[in-house]
Formats: structure tokens, C-alpha cells, sequence
């Protein structure tokens, strides 16, 4: 198998092939014809020696670099044929030299170092046909993403790890943090204004008034020992509907009260009770390991993950899609972050290298192995073909050379001969 002529090797393998047995055969009709004019003059003894050493190192590197392929004239001489007959224990070599020399962490940390990635990274991106294309591509593929994320196994796999993330979770002392966070800042008191105020304009409604006013009624009839009439006890209960709906109003509108300076205490005790209380932390956690006991909560977990990624997906295939115009800000923004802080710039090319360094480290034995393999896997013959393609041209030169060597050495033995004689 020759590797075809290209414009940049005007001396291809089989054009190589071809000079050296061209010098073969002119040394052997050079010998041929020099032995027999060799009576006739001193001189053509020297040409017949120079044409015989050429044919003896022509011969001799033609067999040495034929022994590194295939057996020479398909005779199985012993020590021929010598890459394809040692492919698996090259490929080891091979993938061992790699492991030693360029796989070792220090010398790709090295290389690294000098690789400002995200610097390469803003120059590409700072330019808008590139970030176009980046949008576009992501905008492409995502749905079919969006697609294969809502097929199982990937629901299923989001509901167990969902239950495991939430299982491991102090909800106690998340729910006491955020409380104490929200009393710092007296956030709190806006719920309570909030859920106040609500319930203020709620029970000052006419009808409300009269429906709690006839309930409550109802139940103080019911209770013969009270000694109330019907009469009496709508109008008492009138009268105490009209004090809580004035309470609650009080509430709202005095940033002293009573019931609003309850609530700040049992926020700042719960928040307290929350982190450091082993009663309630305990009660957290059973509540929580009760809530995950349900027995659909695989189930509503699935169906959620599985509208939020139809729901996605759905906004892509949108012509006006917000989320592909997020993309595309996303991109905007990185680039102007990224462009205008080195700090960020260092710190990135950091977790980059680290994060590469750490899959090297995990996949060198897993790359070594696969190197090894794929050379034991390659076709002994197809594998010598191959080799031969890539440098047998230059090995070729090695029989030019022996031919012309083997010539400047035959002439040279000739007259260290011929003096010798004298």
C-alpha cells in the first residue's frame, strides 16, 4: 500500500522504490560490463569493484528494510517481518512511553500554565459572528437536550437524587438561619403586616362580620349553662367580632403592639430553638423524613422535571424565544466580564487547569490502556502497511545510500588491494 503523490512530495514511496532498484540494476550491468573489459585497462577493475560493493550494500539494505514490513520475497526468514510480528508489544511500549513522557502531570501542568485558555476564550467569543454561532448552536441543540432529559432514565434518576439531596439537608438549621436572617433585617414584620392586614380587611367585610357573628351565635345557644339567648348572644358576639377585626387594624397601624412584639419574640426564639434546640432539630427531621415518605413523591418530582424541560423546549421552538435571547445576553455579558477583569481571567484559567489536570489524572491509566488495545486490535499486515506508507520513503534512501556507500567502499578495498599486492 503506496501513499498517493501529493504536490508537496514530488518523490513519492514508489518513485523511491523505483531510483533504488534503478541503482541496483545499472551497478549490476555497470559489474557486468566492467568484468568484462577488465583485461583491457587497470581502471575498469576499480569500476567492477566500486559496481560490486553497490550491489552487495544495495542488496543488503533492500533486505534489511523489506525484514521490517514483510518477509523478504515471502520466504518466513527468522528475525523478518519484525514490526508486524511485534505489533502488541510495540503498542504496550507505546502507550507506556506516552504514560512516562508526555501524559505526566507536571509536564501538562506545564504546558498549561502557559495557556491563557480564557484569554483564547474572549478573543474568539469578542467576535459577533462567533458568539452568533455559539448562540445558535446551543439554541439547536438544546432541545434536543430538553428531549432526551425528559425520557427515562434521567426523571427517575432526578427524583432518588432529589430525596437523597433533601434527606441529607439540616432543614432545622437552614429554617433557624433564615429565620434569624429575616429578623435581622425585619422582614418578618412585613409577613406579619401582610397576613395582618389581610385578615383585618377580611373581617371587616359586612358579610363576614355577619356570617362569623351567626356561627358563633349558633355554638353559645348550644350551651345551655351560659344562659344566653338568641338574642344575647348575637349581640355579644357581635360585639366581639367588631373587637378582633379592631385589634387586628391596631396591629397593623402601631409598630408597638402587643401581638406584633409576640411575633418578633417567637421569631427570634424559634430561629434560636431551630439551630441549637435538639428537640426541634429532631422534630425538623421528622417532618421531613415524613414528607419524603410519601409514597408520590418520585412521582411528583418526575412530572415536574418533566414540565419544566417540555416547558423549555417549547420556548426554544418559539420564534420570539426568550431563552434563546437570554443566551444570547448570557454570551454578551460573560465576554464583557471576562474582557474587562483579569482576576477573573487567572482565576478561570486556574479551575480550568485544575479540572483538567484532575480528568488527566483520572483517565491516563484509561488512555494508556486504550493505546495498548487499539494497536493490539490493528491488522498486523494493515498495520505494516501503514508504517511503510508514512516513512518507508525515507527508508528508501537508506538502500540509495547503502548503494552509493557500498560503491566509494568497493573502490576504496580495490586499491588498498592493489597496493597491497605490490
Amino acid at each position: 500500500m503506496s501513499k498517493p503523490q501529493t504536490p508537496s512530495e514530488p518523490w513519492s514511496l514508489g518513485r523511491m522504490k523505483v531510483l533504488a532498484l534503478a541503482l541496483l540494476l545499472m551497478a549490476a550491468v555497470v559489474y557486468v560490463g566492467a568484468t568484462l573489459m577488465g583485461d583491457r585497462h587497470p581502471a575498469w577493475g576499480y569500476v567492477a569493484a566500486a559496481a560490486e560493493a553497490a550491489m552487495i550494500g544495495a542488496l543488503a539494505d533492500w533486505f534489511a528494510v523489506v525484514a521490517l514490513f514483510r518477509h523478504p520475497l515471502g520466504l518466513p526468514i527468522p528475525h523478518t517481518r519484525i514490526l508486524p510480528a511485534n505489533k502488541d508489544r510495540l503498542g504496550q511500549r507505546l502507550a507506556e512511553f506516552l504514560d512516562q513522557h508526555f501524559l505526566t502531570r507536571d509536564r501538562v501542568d506545564d504546558a498549561l500554565s502557559r495557556w491563557d485558555m480564557s484569554g483564547d476564550l474572549v478573543g474568539w467569543l469578542a467576535v459577533p459572528a462567533n458568539r452568533a454561532r455559539v448562540a445558535d448552536g446551543l439554541a439547536d441543540a438544546l432541545p434536543d437536550v430538553l428531549a432526551a432529559l425528559r425520557r427515562e432514565p434521567v426523571p427517575g434518576w432526578v427524583a432518588r437524587a432529589s430525596r437523597r439531596l433533601v434527606r441529607e439537608l439540616d432543614v432545622a438549621a437552614l429554617g433557624g438561619q433564615a429565620l434569624q436572617a429575616l429578623t435581622e433585617h425585619r422582614h418578618h414584620q412585613r409577613w406579619f403586616d401582610s397576613v395582618a392586614g389581610e385578615l383585618a380587611d377580611w373581617a371587616a367585610r359586612e358579610s363576614v362580620q355577619e356570617h362569623l357573628t351567626e356561627a358563633i351565635a349558633r355554638e353559645l345557644a348550644k350551651l345551655r349553662y351560659v344562659g344566653l339567648d338568641q338574642v344575647a348572644a348575637r349581640l355579644a358576639t357581635r360585639k366581639l367580632v367588631a373587637a378582633l377585626t379592631r385589634m387586628l387594624a391596631e396591629a397593623v397601624a402601631d409598630p408597638q403592639h402587643v401581638w406584633r412584639l409576640r411575633f418578633d419574640a417567637w421569631m427570634s426564639e424559634a430561629a434560636q430553638r431551630l439551630q441549637g434546640d435538639a428537640a426541634w432539630q429532631a422534630q425538623a427531621a421528622g417532618w421531613r423524613d415524613t414528607w419524603l415518605a410519601q409514597p408520590r413523591w418520585d412521582e411528583a418530582v418526575q412530572a415536574w422535571w418533566i414540565e419544566l424541560a417540555e416547558r423549555l423546549r417549547t420556548d426554544l421552538r418559539a420564534p420570539d424565544s426568550r431563552l434563546v435571547e437570554r443566551l444570547g445576553t448570557l454570551l454578551d455579558t460573560l465576554v464583557d466580564q471576562l474582557a474587562g477583569d483579569q482576576d477573573l481571567r487567572q482565576g478561570l484559567n486556574r479551575q480550568m487547569r485544575q479540572a483538567l489536570l484532575s480528568a488527566l489524572d483520572r483517565s491516563r491509566p484509561a488512555i494508556v490502556d486504550f493505546v495498548a488495545e487499539r494497536v493490539r486490535a490493528w491488522d498486523a499486515d494493515e498495520m505494516g502497511a501503514v508504517l511503510e506508507t508514512h516513512i518507508g520513503r525515507d527508508l528508501q534512501f537508506i538502500r540509495i545510500n547503502g548503494t552509493v556507500v557500498g560503491a566509494l567502499v568497493g573502490v576504496l578495498l580495490h586499491a588498498a588491494t592493489q597496493w597491497w599486492l605490490r
